[in-house]
């Protein structure tokens, strides 16, 4: 107990020695004036020996920035080398215990670093000419020397914007050593990530890095995969398109006689002008990758153009003289949404039926619910049975599109359609026919990029 106590009293008393400012000078005037020191030649008193290298990169989602337009992504990459330089090492103890050291690397040998892209088939790789920063290199006492390097780079690569803006990019680089020798060997090459959880870059994420050591060279070659960030261009491009398409189909459900038919539906068409530059300012110009979004806006152009096409010829079919005799087609048009009409009624009450049966006072009276079987209603029971017929009658014909009145002589069916009839019944068909091309259109657009998502 009494040694134990004894000799935490002479640990806590005794004089603690730490390096000074005087010893850092002196051991940096020792390392950089030694005469036998030349940063030309590989740090081995040995020649004949290897010396080992260890380098490593490192990449953030933050340090990636993809040009589109010019097909070209920036990156910034961490490239840190270790070694052990046999020529720069020193007794700690005769430097207040200094154990490392940090100084600039101008004097001191080092390997250097390059990055380069793999070119298909037997071309060169093209070595890629960036900034690079060196920081301050770090000396231990036992030779070891850490250096610390951030690369610059912009690298030029095919940009596949098909599916965009859910789109996912992929390119690769080589991290490749340029200092080369028989006597020098790199181990433990490898790519990862600052922080894998990173979420700095706001237009790319998912960031995944994967690499592979280049067989007999000392090298690196690094693929990184990103998926583009959709909510923006969704927000911006996608649902104002949508929007725009449906509002087009609207143009059927103005009124003929309105005035504002063919103004609305070329307003909305002249609105695509300005999504296509906005898209075009955010992708490359390259006919092999043409974006799926190009095609959607493209189609949903010339859906507008066929939909000013058809409100006009509405128009005409409106302020067409009366006079003039209805052709076949239009009659047969007239007939077909007659009968979708007679079909939606005969659902509400199936009393109401769809006959070329004249109406009148003519007409043959179906069974009465008032009236009883073979027998004579009373008087007030059969005059109040045929009003409510009649005022059915006449509401359910309010329902049809103008100048829709079943008849039983083709010649009246003929004298009563009109122009406005025609005109009509051409909107409710169009109507139908874009709305159900509207969802079409949208179903096959967004439902791979749901599916891939």
């Amino acid at each position: 107990m009494l040694l134990t106590c004894a000799a935490t009293f002479v640990w806590i008393f005794s004089p603690v020695t730490c390096a000074t400012l005087r010893d850092v000078e002196n051991l940096y005037q020792v390392l950089q004036n030694r005469s036998e020191y030349d940063r030309h030649i590989v740090p081995l008193i040995d020649q004949n020996q290897k010396l080992f290298v260890d380098f490593s990169l490192m990449l953030s989602a933050s340090d990636i920035e993809f040009i589109e337009v010019e097909n070209k992504v920036r990156i910034r990459v961490d490239v840190e080398t270790l070694w052990r330089d046999e020529n720069l090492h020193w007794n700690a103890s005769d430097y207040g215990n200094l154990t490392e050291l940090q100084i600039q690397g101008d004097w001191v040998w080092r390997p250097d670093t390059l990055i380069r892209i793999p070119q298909r088939g037997e071309g060169m790789d093209q070595i890629l000419e960036g900034d690079s920063k060196e920081l301050d290199m770090v000396l231990y006492d036992n030779g070891m020397v850490f250096r610390h390097t951030t690369l610059t780079v912009s690298l030029f690569c095919s940009i596949d914007t098909t599916d965009f803006p859910f789109d996912e990019q992929t390119f690769t680089f080589i991290l490749s050593m340029q200092t080369l020798g028989s006597n020098l060997e790199y181990t433990n090459s490898s790519a990862c990530l600052h922080n894998p959880l990173d979420d700095g870059n706001p237009r790319w994420s998912d960031l995944r890095v994967s690499n592979v050591p280049v067989r007999d060279y000392p090298d690196l070659k690094c693929t990184v995969s990103m998926r583009r960030k959709p909510l923006f261009f969704v927000i911006n491009i996608i649902l104002p398109v949508v929007f725009l398409g449906f509002l087009e189909v609207l143009v059927f459900l103005i009124p003929a006689d309105a005035g504002e038919k063919l103004s609305y539906a070329v307003a909305l068409l002249l609105s695509y002008s300005v999504f296509v530059s906005f898209v075009a300012d955010n992708i490359p110009e390259d006919s092999d990758h043409v974006s799926d979004l190009f095609y959607y806006i493209t189609i949903q152009f010339f859906l507008g153009a066929f939909i000013i096409f058809c409100t006009t010829l509405q128009l005409r079919l409106y302020h067409r003289d009366d006079e003039k005799d209805i052709p076949c087609f239009y009659r047969c048009i007239v007939k077909f949404v007659s009968i979708i009409l007679c079909r939606e009624m005969k659902g509400k009450n199936n009393k109401v039926k769809c006959s070329t049966k004249e109406v009148g006072d003519n007409q043959k009276e179906t069974a009465d619910p008032l009236t009883v079987p073979n027998k004579d209603p009373p008087t007030k029971y059969r005059k109040t049975s045929r009003v409510m017929r009649r005022m059915k009658t006449k509401t359910d014909l309010k329902d049809r599109p103008q100048g829709l009145v079943p008849t039983g002589n083709p010649d009246a069916e003929v004298k009563k359609l009109t122009w406005h009839s025609v005109s009509s019944a051409t909107d409710f068909l169009l109507f139908w026919v874009f709305l159900s091309a509207q969802i079409v259109l949208n179903l096959w657009f967004f439902y791979p990029a749901y599916k891939a998502q």
